[in-house]
């Protein structure tokens, strides 16, 4: 009922309001009683306020969170941007949330499950519904979009603790004449993969495209078995160990030298680069904060979900950071 509701958010005012909050210890030295009958009745009379202050606490927890209808944001997913463009804006909710696209501000899934996660938010499909994504709607919106739920619990922590989170690579403005979203998503494990279209204009070219790179391909092939067969010389002119050669010490041998050929035959050089980058950039916390001169990273974060990271792994993201710190998040 309406008078239900206005009792509970005048108790929850009551109960959360801010600054410092009135002792309940006398405040003169003559408020205390002074004698055993006055005592009994000041003990009685905080008995009878127990209940109801437990009762004006109980309303208030219960009430709802949250602020008017009126004052909250409201977005709009467009499937063709894979984003959500902010309709209406209310004070500095998005001044370290979003992209600046001319007087527009654009949405990440992650970011709009944090927003509506906080209550900061109303996100909806279409301008003309009148209900808004819930909680567990916005968690499947980020599903179908392809983000994992350990990705966003690393966001949200790192927002949690007052840190401006960003998509690695991700900008934070866009030219409001761009029509390709796919340049904004970010590096490494955001970037939309697009097909590079190649026009030839004759069969004569590509005939001769094809030349070369058969040339090159024989060319690297015959380098890599010359260098392999350089290794492999080198490894059987020396010992590892200077009887490892002799008849009584056949048991050095053999798997030892077997073990150095096998090293030498692999070249580090034909393994598959590894492409791996952090998955988030994270901002110190600033209230003056800008997206049109953003501050300097302060460190990197790589959300993990599967095993331990290799050294060739974690060398590609401290390749990638550039001097930055690099931390990994695993969520278990």
């Amino acid at each position: 009922p309406p008078r239900a509701a206005a009792d509970a958010a005048a108790d929850a005012r009551a109960v959360f309001r801010r600054g410092p909050k009135a002792s309940n210890a006398p405040a003169r030295a003559h408020d205390v009683p002074s004698s055993s009958q006055n005592h009994h009745h000041h003990l009685y009379s905080l008995r009878d306020k127990v209940p109801s202050t437990l009762a004006r606490h109980a309303r208030a927890w219960s009430s709802a969170r949250g602020t008017s209808s009126a004052n909250i944001p409201v977005a709009v997913w467009r499937p063709h941007a894979r984003r959500a463009e902010v309709i209406r804006a209310r004070g500095r909710v998005f001044h370290r949330f979003g992209c600046a696209r001319g007087a527009s501000t654009w949405l990440f899934p992650e970011e709009c499950a944090f927003l509506v996660e906080t209550e900061r938010l109303a996100l909806v499909y279409d301008e003309t519904d009148e209900s808004v994504v819930s909680v567990r709607g916005v968690y499947a919106l980020m599903a179908r979009e392809g983000i994992n739920m350990d990705e966003y619990l690393t966001y949200a922590k790192l927002c949690r603790l007052g840190f401006a989170v960003r998509r690695f690579g991700a900008s934070w403005t866009m030219d409001a004449r761009e029509s390709d979203w796919t340049l904004a998503d970010g590096r490494g494990r955001w970037a939309t993969q697009r097909e590079d279209v190649l026009c030839v204009d004759t069969r004569e070219a590509k005939r001769r495209r094809i030349d070369v790179e058969s040339a090159s391909a024989s060319a690297n092939v015959d380098a890599s078995r010359a260098a392999s067969a350089a290794r492999r010389r080198e490894a059987t002119s020396r010992h590892w160990w200077p009887w490892s050669g002799a008849v009584e010490h056949a048991w050095l041998g053999p798997e030892i030298e077997k073990g150095v050929m096998v090293a030498c035959e692999t070249d580090d050089d034909g393994l598959a680069p590894v492409n791996l980058a952090p998955t988030f950039t994270v901002y110190q916390p600033n209230k003056n904060f800008s997206k049109k001169a953003p501050d300097d990273a302060s460190f990197y974060v790589y959300a993990s979900s599967a095993k331990p990271l290799t050294g060739r792994q974690s060398q590609a993201l401290l390749d990638c950071a550039g001097g930055k710190p690099v931390r990994v998040s695993t969520c278990r």
